[in-house]
């Protein structure tokens, strides 16, 4: 599809050659780690307690039901498989990172296969806008194709898959008093349940760690403190599926930061939209954190243009070690366009501040949005190599028309969708030669690309005990490596992995220009 979308180049900005293939960032981990010290690596930052499952997990069991956690399929497949041995009820798939299909029918083909009378259960985010963007005709076919038998239509769920859990456990379950539901019995029509929007509290349903095995949670784990965002940027459709900000009690929160320090814990990471908003309750949060003495290492999602002195002072201090900040533009006229609620010189004050508290940056940035010229880009690129964020990535825009300024296409001009799009001051391909020149020409910082290694990734590892420093030096090899392949060549991968060998075992490479084969 190079000829009509970014979409190649976007994954050619997401994997790296070498070897003569093209790998994502954790398969060159792993694969240096194991030249280095012979032994097998399986790292991968999908092996974090995966929150959506855990927090049914804790929900369902709360509710008296009997309920186990698969993690993470691509590593816990026997354990799955040892629980369709017992045939359960009912298999629960939740979609938070699915973004097409084919995952899903895999899933479902293989529960089929080892569980035939297991009811399936698929919700989460991809369902929910599957069932919202489409008309019922369309959402049949599609449904079909994934295979499964339930689909939870809502942007929370929870209470909802209680319900569907708790009637199959009748001897005639009845689906039909269960809202928020398309379902279909014996391969018959699907039925629709009636819509009854879910505000499940935040206070009474914080995860039970306790449910879970120790070794899971050691020594890493993603929680949230809120749902939902304060803001409404025009790129985003997030904050009108979520709702209002919704907010965890200070004292639920502390209770569960008693037992995750109880049992050992090291690293926090936090995936709440909007951590530090609101501020009196941000500084709250990290003084608690500070007073118990935690010693947690925490990353955290950060308006950095929204934070004043005391809140970088207290998340230093309380042992904030890397923030996730979405920039998405370096030109004052986008920033007012996306209706970001920030400026450049507070994002440049900002970005000053964490350097001085010694706070790892991550800066994502959006090249292509309606409104952009060549001139804003540049603005953007030269305020990335000025503002020097510890780690960035440069994405094109993506266009779906179901965010706020999606709405406006006719309005702003707007053709096409997708990677494939154009407007009046910008097309796709001028977008994604601009984020390869970047990437070519921004000396300042290290690329860390979004859909392969972020910052989740980076607090992975620390928690696994390698330290910045050498995580650093190996993403700056991996960056050139990546650059070099973005034209479709393959990179010497001798020079390259004398470079990474070098990175792990603690010695400071020379970064010598990699040469194209």
């Amino acid at each position: 599809m190079k000829e009509v979308s970014g979409g190649y180049r976007h994954l050619l900005a997401n994997t790296l050659s070498f070897g003569g293939r093209r790998i994502r960032y954790p398969e060159l981990i792993n694969h240096s780690i194991e030249a280095t010290t012979g032994k097998s690596s399986q790292l991968h930052v999908g092996r974090l307690p995966n929150l959506g499952a855990c927090y049914l997990v804790s929900f369902l069991r709360r509710r008296s039901l009997d309920a186990e956690l698969v993690n993470f399929v691509n590593y816990d497949r026997q354990r799955l498989l040892e629980l369709l041995s017992l045939s359960p009820r009912a298999v629960a798939i939740t979609t938070t990172f699915y973004f097409e299909p084919r995952p899903i029918q895999h899933l479902v083909g293989l529960i089929r296969q080892h569980s035939p009378d297991s009811r399936i259960i698929v919700g989460g985010p991809h369902i929910y806008h599957l069932c919202s963007d489409y008309p019922p005709a369309v959402q049949d076919h599609m449904l079909s194709a994934l295979g499964a038998d339930i689909y939870v239509f809502d942007s929370q769920g929870e209470l909802t898959l209680s319900r569907v859990c708790a009637q199959l456990r009748r001897p005639s379950p009845d689906l039909s008093c269960v809202p928020n539901l398309v379902y279909r019995l014996a391969g018959k029509d699907f039925h629709r349940t009636p819509r009854q929007p879910e505000n499940n509290p935040m206070d009474e349903n914080s995860v039970d760690w306790n449910c879970f095995d120790r070794d899971l949670l050691l020594p890493a784990v993603q929680t949230r403190t809120a749902r939902s965002c304060a803001y409404k940027c025009a790129f985003c459709r997030y904050p009108v599926i979520a709702g209002p900000l919704n907010l965890t009690s200070l004292q639920a929160v502390e209770r569960e930061f008693d037992y995750l320090h109880s049992i050992g814990v090291s690293h926090l990471l936090f995936i709440d939209d909007t951590f530090n908003i609101p501020r009196r309750r941000f500084k709250d949060l990290c003084r608690m954190m500070i007073r118990k003495r935690y010693g947690f290492r925490w990353f955290s999602y950060f308006r950095c243009a929204n934070a004043d002195d005391e809140s970088f002072d207290l998340a230093a201090k309380s042992g904030c070690r890397g923030v996730f900040l979405g920039i998405e533009s370096g030109d004052q006229a986008i920033l007012k366009a996306m209706n970001k609620g920030a400026t450049v010189d507070k994002y440049r004050r900002g970005l000053a501040r964490l350097h001085q508290s010694g706070i790892v940056s991550y800066a994502s940035f959006i090249i292509g949005f309606p409104g952009e010229t060549e001139r804003s880009a540049q603005n953007t690129l030269a305020f990335i190599d000025e503002i020097k964020p510890s780690y960035y990535c440069l994405e094109a825009y993506f266009h779906d028309k179901k965010v706020p300024v999606g709405e406006r296409s006719r309005q702003l001009g707007i053709s096409g969708q997708g990677y494939s799009w154009r407007h009046p001051s910008m097309d796709w391909k001028t977008a994604s030669d601009l984020v390869e020149y970047g990437y070519r020409t921004i000396r300042g910082s290290t690329i860390l690309p979004l859909y392969s290694f972020d910052l989740w990734s980076l607090a992975y590892l620390m928690g696994q005990g390698y330290a910045l420093e050498d995580l650093d030096r190996f993403l700056k090899v991996a960056a050139q490596l990546l650059v070099e392949g973005l034209n479709g060549r393959q990179p010497d991968s001798r020079v390259a992995e004398q470079q990474l060998l070098a990175a792990w075992q603690g010695h400071k490479p020379h970064l010598a220009e990699l040469r194209t084969s």
